[in-house]
């Protein structure tokens, strides 16, 4: 069971991030007497990670159950960001009766526990915290909701003690932007957190930045604050949605350091339409429509500019037949660390029913932020958000897709160069190009500046029978890996 993970960060002396790599990883394993405990492997290390257990918790495990009827959930972070061997975990291990049932406790393990560490139980009652780094990367505290109480939390570190009330009678809190995602490429000034509280009174923003001990209230909702914000270093953009037989979508720019927010754009649409954020880039906010149809969607890539109220958005790219799913559409700039370059990435989905049965088919597109068409549309094609990289460079792009029972499958990985566009085939380690197996889904996530690594599933297969791979740009090869033990999922 994977509990957490962090890379080896290396920043300039500007604080820039110039590379990462994988250095850290913790899971939950039984033992031969079916017993859990908590195990690290040192991927930064020159020689073959070994399994070390991490701290002396020791959790008996029924036969045949699985491991997340006793350690019911999890959550990682670090005491600082810049130093891989400060990761922890806080997990939440099961009472007597089962997960979330009383007994239920929180105990947080560290990287750097031996053996004969005991975990320390902590006095909180969920593990959905987000931390907050300074500029050097050391945490400076942990944001978390007691739902129990209705109190928004702030504790300075990883002890989870002496907690400051941010906010109280909160019913929900989720996190609109972390400012830490948009500083890819920049100096690292730590991270500022953009929150939609709801509460009985409504809905609202607000900011909590690093070291401060008081959430500021930025902006109140006239709907809900739906979706999540984008942020491109200088701003976070939020929508605010009031649902009704017409809705109304109002778009918002808020600086990251606080401040009174600027009105960008509002539009009003039917039930059958929606709007999302994609991204922005210091000039524009880039966001999408998708109209339904009987069973048709039609979309289209909208922008307005970022410092001034627009009466209208301006088409950038489409309509496309289908919907374009933001879970893989980015933006990423040409040149690392200069927004002004980005380059949209979008993908298209369009799923036809007829007597013949489902069809689903794929298309990609590259355009810049103002509407120009770097690549033109690209049948049976996908770009994988998860592998795009500000510091390689590079997108991956699987182009030659078939259509299977319930979605996609095959196609040939390719490495783009997003400064050039320039594709190039990943090959075997043997030289031949590699094709991923018909009927099969594939999703890699960057791990380092040039390494990533991912599952190729099955279409409706669980992880369990799954294949992994592996991949280097810096030498334009993917590596696949197999396990003979097919009860344990790669990279899962």
């Amino acid at each position: 069971m994977f509990l957490g993970y962090s890379q080896q960060i290396t920043v300039n002396g500007s604080n820039a991030i110039t590379s990462y790599s994988p250095a850290a990883y913790m899971f939950a394993a039984i033992d031969t007497s079916n017993n859990i405990h908590v195990y690290g492997l040192d991927l930064a290390s020159t020689s073959a990670p070994t399994a070390t257990q991490i701290g002396s918790l020791s959790l008996p495990l029924t036969s045949g159950a699985a491991v997340d009827t006793v350690i019911c959930d999890s959550r990682e972070a670090s005491t600082n960001i810049f130093d891989a061997t400060t990761v922890f975990v806080v997990l939440h291990i099961a009472g007597t009766t089962g997960c979330n049932t009383t007994g239920d406790v929180w105990e947080v393990v560290h990287y750097t526990d031996t053996s004969g560490t005991a975990p320390t139980v902590v006095a909180i009652k969920g593990t959905s915290f987000t931390p907050l780094y300074g500029p050097t990367g050391a945490l400076t505290g942990l944001e978390l909701l007691d739902s129990a109480s209705g109190n928004l939390y702030l504790y300075a570190d990883d002890s989870f003690t002496s907690p400051t009330t941010l906010l109280s009678g909160v019913t929900s809190v989720s996190t609109v932007l972390n400012s830490e995602a948009v500083n890819g490429g920049a100096a690292f000034a730590g991270n500022e957190l953009f929150l939609s509280v709801t509460t009985a009174a409504g809905n609202y923003l607000y900011r909590l930045g690093h070291g401060a001990t008081t959430a500021i209230k930025e902006y109140t909702a006239t709907g809900t604050l739906t979706g999540i914000g984008v942020g491109d270093g200088v701003n976070v953009y939020f929508n605010d949605t009031v649902s009704a037989a017409t809705s109304t979508t109002t778009l918002w720019a808020e600086p990251l350091s606080g401040g009174t927010p600027t009105k960008l754009y509002s539009v009003s649409y039917p039930a059958t339409v929606s709007y999302d954020l994609l991204g922005a880039n210091t000039s524009v906010l880039v966001f999408y429509s998708s109209t339904i149809s009987g069973s048709s969607i039609s979309s289209t890539l909208l922008s307005v500019p970022v410092t001034t109220l627009s009466t209208n958005a301006t088409t950038i790219g489409g309509p496309f037949t289908g919907a374009i799913y933001s879970s893989s559409s980015f933006l990423q700039p040409a040149t690392a660390g200069e927004p002004s370059t980005d380059l949209v990435f979008v993908n298209v989905l369009d799923v036809n029913s007829g007597g013949g049965g489902t069809t689903y088919s794929y298309s990609s597109e590259v355009v810049t932020p103002g509407g120009t068409v770097k690549k033109a549309l690209t049948s049976n094609s996908v770009f994988l958000y998860d592998a795009a990289s500000f510091l390689s460079g590079s997108a991956l792009q699987i182009t030659g897709i078939t259509d299977t029972a319930g979605g996609y499958g095959g196609g040939t990985f390719n490495a783009v160069n997003v400064g050039t566009l320039a594709s190039t085939a990943l090959t075997t380690t043997g030289g031949a190009a590699y094709t991923v197996p018909a009927g099969y889904v594939s999703g890699f996530t960057q791990l380092s500046t040039t390494i990533g690594a991912g599952l190729l599933a099955p279409m409706g297969a669980s992880s369990a029978v799954s294949d992994g791979g592996a991949y280097d740009l810096s030498k334009d090869l993917i590596v696949p890996i197999s396990l003979t033990n097919t009860n344990v999922g790669l990279f899962d």
